[in-house]
């Protein structure tokens, strides 16, 4: 003699039970749909925000790239209102690697602050920037 639990009969199909079986499966389901809708909208918003942080980066380094450029120009013209030293002569070396040099300065001055060309272009620029990302995305 066997013994079968109850709410099984002998060929292990539910009986009483296959309402709530399906509910549940139904519920646990619509579950599991919810999380997987939270967490694609979870890691959408951070790669937006990632790509939101990659576009302000982008946009600080151009500000400061002109700047720089800006700043390197304006001290090209005015080393050449100075003199130039006769005794000595110059080569055109020497020209290159004060060219060079003035260039590193200026780039490093912009990175530092600079005279603040950087900063109001950035902000003029970043809302413009966040618009027409906007318009992309959409």
């Amino acid at each position: 003699m066997q013994i079968t639990p109850l709410g099984i009969n002998s060929n292990t199909e539910l009986t009483g039970n296959n309402t709530y079986e399906s509910a549940r499966t139904a519920a646990e389901s619509a579950k599991f749909a919810d999380v997987l809708k939270d967490l694609q909208s979870k890691a959408t918003a951070k790669a937006e925000d990632a790509e939101a942080v990659k576009r302000d980066k982008d946009l600080r380094k151009a500000c400061e790239g002109f700047e720089a450029m800006f700043l390197s120009m304006m001290y090209r013209q005015m080393r050449a209102t100075v003199p130039k030293n006769e005794l000595f002569g110059e080569s055109n070396a020497l020209k290159i690697f004060q060219d060079m040099r003035d260039d590193e300065l200026m780039k490093n001055v912009a990175a530092g602050g600079g005279i603040g060309i950087a900063d109001m272009m950035y902000k003029q620029l970043k809302p413009q920037v966040e618009k027409q990302s906007q318009n992309v995305i959409k």
